[in-house]
């Protein structure tokens, strides 16, 4: 079993990471797939939809390029992209809720077994909560973004705690936000580092589900697709949606072990749960305790 509630340095929270990813593969995919897959299934589907659109109106025709760009700035201004974006946003905020349900369980479970039914159960009293404080932390990260650029990245940073803290705490968006800045005091350039390093290896995992739909986009904008049929593209952009999201899971696990680690360093939940076990299971050693004596 991993430890959750340990002290890690960053080498360490990237192992741990992937070490979790896959010990709870099964699980985790499982929940993902069961509780996430619809809405990112229904925000690929439109936004296959949309793209299909688009690549059409890039087609060369004798229609005027006014008449182009009045159609795809309707298009922006339709019922079915502002969908797609709630869709898209509901996706990825289920994919934290679930991964945290997840890592919550696990550490609950003593190492499981983690099941769908057992997740959605602790991922429910969650939803509305998660929302709005993704909803609130995301304006004011872009207040920040729009007058001062760098305190909006330091929001930023701060607020990527903010899912794991709710849902490991229950906390409201007022306790939620007090609770991020205390936490990640004197370690937000660490918290942005494992950010960036995660966001890089997603991304670059990512291109091989985006690649069906950049492969089918390129080949129209060569006019090599004359008769492309939108159910293509609407699969492809399916692929990439549902697998980016799935991908998603790997940052917010990575979250989940600095937020572990964070609790750690300022509270010893972890050292405190060890000492109050002593007496009712066998102590087990830990490699990395050693060089201590």
């Amino acid at each position: 079993m991993i430890q959750l509630f340990q002290q890690r340095d960053f080498g360490d929270k990237t192992n741990a990471t992937f070490t979790y990813l896959t010990q709870q593969f099964r699980s985790l995919s499982l929940a993902l797939l069961y509780i996430a897959g619809p809405v990112a299934l229904a925000s690929g589907i439109m936004s296959g939809i949309i793209q299909s659109n688009i690549l059409e109106f890039s087609r060369p025709t004798d229609e005027g390029a006014s008449f182009k760009v009045i159609g795809l700035a309707g298009m922006f201004f339709s019922p079915v992209f502002w969908l797609t974006v709630l869709a898209s946003v509901l996706a990825n905020l289920m994919v934290a809720l679930i991964t945290y349900a997840h890592m919550k369980l696990y550490e609950r479970t003593k190492g499981g077994p983690v099941i769908v039914a057992d997740v959605w159960t602790e991922v429910q009293p969650v939803m509305g909560r998660g929302l709005i404080i993704s909803v609130l932390g995301s304006i004011i990260t872009f207040i920040g973004f729009l007058f001062f650029f760098i305190p909006g990245i330091y929001v930023a940073v701060v607020f990527s705690l903010a899912l794991v803290v709710t849902s490991f705490e229950g906390t409201d968006f007022g306790q939620t936000w007090d609770r991020c800045f205390k936490l990640i005091r004197e370690k937000w350039w660490s918290t942005f580092g494992l950010l960036i390093v995660m966001g890089i290896i997603v991304g670059i995992m990512g291109l091989l589900f985006s690649m069906p739909s950049t492969i089918i986009s390129g080949l129209v904008a060569a006019d090599l697709l004359p008769d492309l049929s939108r159910v293509w593209v609407v699969v492809a952009n399916v692929i990439s949606t549902v697998g980016q999201a799935l991908l998603n899971s790997l940052i917010f696990i990575a979250i989940g072990f600095q937020y572990t680690n964070l609790v750690e360093r300022q509270e010893g939940r972890g050292l405190l749960s060890a000492i109050d076990s002593i007496g009712t299971s066998p102590a087990q050693p830990r490699a990395n305790d050693e060089g201590d004596f």
